[in-house]
């Protein structure tokens, strides 16, 4: 076997050898499946036909594992990681090409793009790109400009949530085979026009067959289940929750002037209507969390009670000697929820998205390590890229609209190093929006399984 790809599994090493001689490929395999392997042993390969540095851009909480990964599979390469306090020193040795391999986050694409279009790039590594979803994005504008030789993009879930999702990504791969957007959507997504706002709502993926027939070349889609037979299953669990009093009467009477002020808007356009109904919707979500209350400046701040935090907090109770990971949608949630953790001396780590990369990593080593027990982060923050195999529970206090976000956040525990059969548990406040969130969830997930081609 080729040095390049001598630590790979089996079927990994079969995609690389499908894929080496692609300009541009999509690695879609189902997380947990060791995608990074696969883009760094072909960058190996690549390195043997041609010269120049390698980007990697990925999110910022994993910027430390692509570090690790390379000093463990290519120490001979020289690596450079993004430091938002010292980026001149960063873009300094990009210019000099002083190092093989250039790490740096998406958030701060748009902000150096001049600097990165002057470089000719051997090979550009999109982690999680997904987050070139939307065309219209300064970062996916950004990713588009820059110029390399070869290009990889990795996502476990390339749809997020809709069909069209997936056309910004391949037209960055291949710009002159994916010219037209609209023409993508209308010969692979299925909708219906609602007049008189020319209003476009999205039934669903269509000729899904022949859209995989068209990027089969240079794609790859593997199913834990399939290439992991050893990885342990899934387990899904519903806890229903009533909202305490004081939860309940907010709850129903923000429903209840959500409803009110919709049915006196019947001649407003759905484009005007929308940001109230989205801004309604969240804080309909927040109730059935925790209670809201309001600072002097009118921001929402989630607060004692919740009934959701009652449950969890019995289930830490009921099983003191088990690691748990623990994911919401709001930061808010989570402080409440570690300030009971405090209270009960119960040791734990953090994620959400104001804690640094240094702090990221610490908190993870932690947690695998066992010097905390209970792992919490937000699903935007701490759904990506980083491992908690430590743990086979994972707890769900709310879930994000995305399903495929939702899955991230569960693969952090279903990947390779997992032992035990992994719980998931949500935890689901009756008569509320978590039902509707659920339903709309499941419809998505079909969506997502048939232009992927599960």
């Amino acid at each position: 076997m080729d040095h390049s790809t001598s630590f790979l599994y089996p079927f990994q090493a079969e995609d690389v050898a499908k894929l080496r001689d692609r300009k541009s490929v999509l690695i879609a395999n189902e997380m947990g499946t060791g995608k990074t392997y696969e883009a760094i042993a072909l960058d190996l390969l690549h390195r043997d036909e041609g010269k120049g540095p390698t980007l990697v851009i990925a999110p910022l909480t994993v910027l430390p594992m692509w570090e690790d990964h390379y000093k463990e599979l290519a120490p001979h390469l020289r690596t450079i990681v993004i430091d938002p306090r010292k980026r001149g020193d960063f873009l300094a040795a990009l210019k000099k090409q002083s190092a093989d391999v250039f790490i740096l986050h998406w958030d701060v694409l748009r902000i150096i793009k001049k600097e990165l279009q002057g470089i000719w790039f051997l090979h550009i590594i999109a982690d999680e790109v997904h987050r070139a979803k939307n065309r219209k994005a300064q970062q996916t504008r950004a990713l588009k400009l820059l110029k390399a030789a070869y290009r990889s993009g990795l996502s476990g879930t390339p749809v997020i949530n809709r069909p069209h999702d997936l056309w910004s990504i391949l037209h960055w791969l291949y710009p002159r085979e994916w010219t037209s957007y609209w023409r993508f959507y209308e010969s692979f997504v299925d909708y219906e026009l609602i007049y008189p706002q020319g209003y476009h709502k999205v039934l669903g993926p269509k000729n899904e067959k022949e859209l995989l027939r068209t990027i089969r070349p240079y794609y790859t889609r593997r199913k834990k289940k399939d290439v992991l037979q050893d990885l342990p299953d899934k387990y899904y669990t519903k806890l229903w929750v009533e909202l305490l009093p004081k939860q309940r009467k907010a709850y129903d009477e923000m429903k209840k002037d959500m409803i009110t002020w919709l049915s006196t808007q019947e001649e407003t356009t759905l484009p005007l209507v929308a940001p109230v109904v989205i801004a309604q919707l969240i804080r309909l979500q927040q109730l059935a969390a925790a209670y809201v209350s309001f600072d002097e400046e009118y921001n929402t701040i989630l607060s004692e009670p919740s009934a959701k935090l009652d449950v969890l907090m019995q289930i830490l109770e009921d099983n003191p000697d088990e690691q748990v990971v623990i994911f919401t949608q709001f930061k808010q949630l989570v402080r409440l929820a570690c300030e009971r953790f405090t209270r009960a001396g119960i040791p734990f780590s953090i994620i959400t998205g104001d804690i640094k990369a240094k702090d990221r990593r610490t908190a993870v080593a932690d947690f695998q390590n066992c010097k905390t027990r209970v792992f919490i982060g937000t699903i935007g923050a701490g759904g990506e890229g980083i491992t908690l195999t430590a743990a086979s529970t994972v707890i769900f206090l709310d879930r994000d609209w995305s399903p495929a976000r939702n899955a991230q956040a569960e693969d952090r525990l279903h990947r390779i190093g997992q032992k035990e059969a992994v719980q998931v548990v949500d935890i689901m406040a009756k008569n509320s929006i978590d039902i509707a969130r659920f339903k709309k969830l499941e419809m998505k997930k079909d969506w997502i399984r048939r232009i992927l081609g599960d």
